[in-house]
């Protein structure tokens, strides 16, 4: 169920096992939209944070990267031990999915962001939600991810109750990219855990598949970065149903889920501080007439040392991470070396999404070397 583009050029979806174990002979994931591929990176990263997690040592970094795969026995272990958690139809705790006590069946129709529903317009698809949709258990689990990832706030169908952001809803999320899906995820394998980047309680940091209650309290900031990639924003329950050509969903429970609570930059996003006003940190956003590169300038200013009540521009932690395997002389990386910079996002206006989009830019490891 995650699409992946393979060396060869082709789509296959694969299994999260599969798309973890063999990274290194897969270039890329790539889902139906923007927000679905963003999405499943998010939920590889948590994956691989959890398994592997080098920190801050460059010597261990250096390993993974000159391996030139993933190190499979690990990744099994942790899916073997884990693997009852990622069953969608569980009938305790179905992966990613939270009954909410006073929601009444819908059409999951409004859990895919480009389809018609409420006031979220047509954009490249015309099913309504007065037909409804009939979705795969592949696509279900995409609409699934991409929802508690990008869902906004607004009215919810529980009556009293609203529906909050999600952690990727506002901003771009910013990616670099390697030439495979393996270097890819090490590229983004930020120093972890480090409070300074997120989290209040280390030692309860864990993805939502290993909390054991995800919904208490249900108001609540994260408590760290793991807790961050999985958020649940949404409490969503799948409905399957048998038919002549399998199992399909078409209706489900929906109600909200979890707030984000206080300030919190995404480790994936850029930010600046605006000059003219006191906003503090405002994160880039996708503009209809602008493209992503009249920012390239910003996205590459990497500030080391300075205090952040100093800095202009916060820019993604993995560009950091790259200007200090670059000081560490780390083998793998050269100044010489050019990598892509993928951004994935949405702009979206009173709960509604107006366009998504989908763009990479060229990065040359020696713009973070020398900023001049």
């Amino acid at each position: 169920w995650v699409p992946c583009i393979t060396a060869m050029g082709d789509i296959q979806e694969l299994s999260l096992r599969q798309a973890l174990v063999e990274s290194h002979t897969v270039r890329e994931v790539n889902g139906e939209t923007p927000l679905v591929t963003a999405a499943l990176y998010r939920l590889l990263l948590a994956v691989v944070h959890r398994v592997i997690a080098p920190g801050d040592d460059t010597d261990v970094w250096d390993d993974l990267w000159s391996a030139g795969r993933p190190p499979a026995d690990s990744l099994h272990a942790y899916l073997d031990a884990w693997q009852h958690r990622f069953d969608l139809f569980a009938h305790e705790r179905p992966f990613y999915q939270h009954r909410h006590p006073k929601a009444k069946p819908k059409s999951v129709i409004s859990l895919v962001f480009d389809m018609s529903s409420g006031n979220n317009p047509t954009l490249f698809d015309h099913h309504s939600e007065d037909l409804g949709v009939s979705l795969s258990p592949a696509e279900a689990a995409r609409a699934l991810i991409a929802a508690q990832t990008f869902g906004l706030g607004g009215l919810s169908p529980v009556s009293g109750e609203r529906f909050t952001d999600g952690p990727a809803a506002r901003g771009i999320t910013f990616l670099v990219q390697g030439e495979t899906l393996w270097q890819t995820l090490l590229l983004n394998l930020i120093p972890y855990p480090v409070p300074y980047i997120m989290g209040t309680q280390q030692d309860r940091d864990r993805p939502a598949w290993e909390n054991p209650d995800p919904m208490h309290p249900e108001t609540r900031t994260p408590y760290g970065y793991l807790d961050y990639l999985t958020w649940q924003n949404r409490r969503v329950l799948l409905l399957p149903e048998e038919t002549e050509v399998g199992i399909v969903v078409r209706s489900m429970l929906l109600g909200p889920g979890l707030r984000l609570e206080g300030d919190l930059n995404d480790p994936l996003k850029h930010y600046r501080r605006p000059q003219s006003d006191s906003r503090g940190w405002v994160t880039l956003r996708f503009v209809e007439q602008r493209a992503l590169w009249r920012d390239s300038a910003s996205l590459l200013t990497y500030t080391r040392g300075l205090l952040a009540d100093q800095k202009q521009y916060n820019p993604p932690e993995a560009i950091g991470w790259l200007h200090w395997l670059l000081e560490e002389k780390v083998r793998g990386i050269q100044a010489h070396h050019t990598m892509r910079l993928l951004g994935l996002g949405m702009a979206n206006d009173q709960a509604k999404v107006e366009f998504h989009r989908r763009e990479e830019l060229p990065l040359p490891l020696a713009y973070l070397q020398e900023q001049n």
